[in-house]
């Protein structure tokens, strides 16, 4: 019963792990989803700072062309002076007014650019965690598993034997991950108590005979 028990304990540890394991899977979808929706953002910001600066340049130039334009009407027509004077200083002000436009634009999209990779490091950084601990629960539990299995193919060793079988299997695991380590280890006393006892108990079976 004793031994039955230290299976479904492991079963259920087994079962811990890969219900933890599911989990992390599902948080590095949503992860990798919301870096795909981030990205689009992206691009889209980019794509209309592009449309923006390309629209601003059209202007611009054009308003170039409204100024050399105006400028050669004051050269042809000296009594048209003082009107076009007035036009072309207007002009100026609208330039000037696009431009501090466009650098009010440049700044917010280096501001979105920022928060973009910003967001895009956090990302990465937590998908890399999640991968190693995800890593490191897998190779938990193949341990877990292989150490176990050596503990009982080891069943029919006697008396102080069974302590030698354990001793040895914590010292060939002294090189794990230290949590790794200590559930081994753990799991390996248990299971060297359990064999002294089984082989207590048949001890006395025998002298009862």
């Amino acid at each position: 019963m004793a031994k039955e028990s230290l299976i479904d304990v492991y079963d259920r540890k087994v079962d811990y792990l890969r219900e933890r394991k599911d989990e992390q899977e599902r948080q590095i979808d949503k992860l990798r989803s919301d870096l795909r929706e981030k990205s689009k953002a992206y691009e889209e910001v980019l794509f209309e700072y592009r449309n923006l600066q390309k629209n601003g340049d059209m202007e611009l130039g054009q308003l170039k062309l409204d100024v050399r334009a105006k400028h050669d009407e004051v050269v042809r027509i000296r009594h048209l002076y003082e009107d076009n004077l007035i036009l072309v200083k207007e002009t100026k002000l609208e330039n000037e007014a696009l431009r501090n436009k466009l650098e009010v634009l440049k700044s917010e999209y280096y501001k979105l650019e920022s928060t973009a990779r910003q967001g895009n490091a956090d990302t990465k950084a937590e998908l890399a965690v999640t991968k190693e601990r995800l890593a490191n629960y897998e190779m938990i539990e193949k341990e877990l598993d292989q150490c176990i299995m050596h503990v009982a193919g080891n069943d029919k060793v006697v008396g102080e034997g069974a302590y030698d079988v354990g001793n040895a299997l914590i010292e060939s695991i002294t090189q794990a991950p230290t949590t790794a380590k200590r559930r081994i280890q753990q799991s390996l006393l248990l299971a060297n108590r359990l064999q002294h006892k089984q082989k207590e108990c048949e001890a006395l079976q025998m002298e009862i005979k």
